[in-house]
């Protein structure tokens, strides 16, 4: 084993024969990689790199797009281009050789050059710098019920239509209720670079927009090179919002981390037109042939049913119209006098039975048993009923059978 001596000089003679390095550049003092307007983060962009100690730095040089814009020579103070000056420190008192940066600018943005200079060795590794300008204002996002603004009624008008500004033209799309209308205003500040903006629908979960909606967002340029998007009363219907989300924005700037949600404040109202649940709605189920009247019955955006009396049930009574019979799934028949009632409460995962007198709930029951009216006739005495369908019918209640 090699005494402790000889270790220490053989290492000396290793580090004398190495070459130098230029490790990393890096941006410190910040929050993401870029440097932000109007903050007051100590930013340094750091140039890192190892050198033999038989061979100091002599000089290192920032070059912006090949320019020299910063020079630090061994024992003096660091020469400073008009370029960077009134943004970064000339007088350091450590690490004079890094870029310390006093005043953010647009104008900073760009490709830089860290050149390090030894008596025997010259290195240089580049990188890009960003700048960011997202917080020069508010970001406002406003989400208003149709119906509650002062000039709308609870009738279809003019005012329920909009020109989607998206990849076909001209689509109007007009709303029937101002009740389960929704309108959506959005603007951003003046950000720098240009952003990327999606707007639609917000997940909670994905913590960004799951599907983009075409709001009609403009964007506007000003002449520091900054761009604002917004658009205005843009109509959505409630109905087509996903349970559990909202409407929202998400800007991004290209090639950073940076990520701005913009959405409305929390709204009772609003909120509870798109997360309210209920009990499916029946009136897909009339296509059956299916007669369905609902009594102390209210609906959703969505067109689930809920109580009228948030305390009571709502009831549907369900029959086939006369001269029809029932026939559920598997092919059973039942009479000429089939009918059910349902009910749903507040709160509740489905349709109900009517319960027994026994029992304070009855059994949940799927729509999807209910029966399909066929057509028939009634004819002789003892009231025998015959059954008079065409070959067409059949045919068609087997393909639902079997389907």
């Amino acid at each position: 084993m090699l005494p402790l001596l000889s270790l220490l000089v053989l290492a000396t003679l290793l580090q004398s024969g190495a070459s130098m390095e230029i490790q990393e550049i890096e941006l410190t003092g910040g929050r993401g990689e870029y440097l932000e307007v109007g903050t007051d983060a100590n930013y340094i962009l750091k140039c890192n790199f190892r050198t033999p100690y038989d061979d100091p730095v002599t000089m290192v040089r920032w070059l912006k797009f090949g320019i020299p814009v910063y020079t630090w020579k061994l024992h003096s103070f660091p020469s400073v281009h008009p370029l960077l000056l009134g943004h970064v420190n000339t007088q350091p008192l450590l690490d004079p050789h890094q870029l310390h940066f006093t005043h953010i600018a647009y104008s900073l943005e760009g490709n830089y050059t860290c050149e390090v200079t030894t008596s025997a060795n010259v290195a240089s590794a580049a990188y890009t710098l960003q700048v960011l300008d997202t917080s020069s204002g508010p970001y406002v996002c406003q989400v208003h019920v149709l119906s509650g603004l002062s000039n709308s009624t609870n009738t279809t008008s003019k005012n329920d239509a909009y020109q989607v500004d998206g990849s076909t033209d001209n689509i109007q799309v007009e709303f029937g209720s101002a009740a389960c209308t929704l309108v959506w205003s959005m603007s951003t500040p003046p950000v720098f670079p240009r952003p990327n903006v999606t707007c639609g629908y917000y997940s909670f979960d994905h913590d960004d927009v799951i599907h983009n909606l075409p709001a009609g967002l403009t964007l506007h340029k000003f002449p520091n090179e900054s761009w604002q998007a917004s658009f205005q009363d843009t109509h959505i219907q409630v109905k087509d919002i996903p349970k559990n989300h909202r409407l929202g924005c998400v800007v991004r700037i290209p090639n950073t981390s940076f990520k701005q949600v913009v959405r409305a404040d929390d709204d009772f109202l609003v909120d509870n037109l798109i997360d309210a649940g209920g009990c499916p709605n029946l009136e897909s189920e009339e296509g059956l042939g299916l007669s369905i009247d609902m009594q102390s019955a209210t609906f959703t955006c969505r067109g689930d049913t809920l109580p009228a009396d948030r305390s009571g049930r709502a009831i549907a009574n369900i029959r086939c119209p006369e001269g029809h019979s029932a026939v559920f799934q598997g092919g059973a028949v039942g009479g000429w006098d089939w009918q059910m009632s349902l009910t749903c409460a507040e709160n509740d995962i489905g349709w109900r039975t009517i319960p027994e007198n026994t029992q304070p709930h009855g059994k949940l029951f799927d729509p999807k048993d209910l029966p399909y009216c066929m057509p028939g006739t009634i004819s002789g005495s003892g009231r025998q009923t015959y059954l008079c369908v065409s070959w067409m019918t059949s045919l068609l209640l087997l393909l639902l059978l079997l389907h």
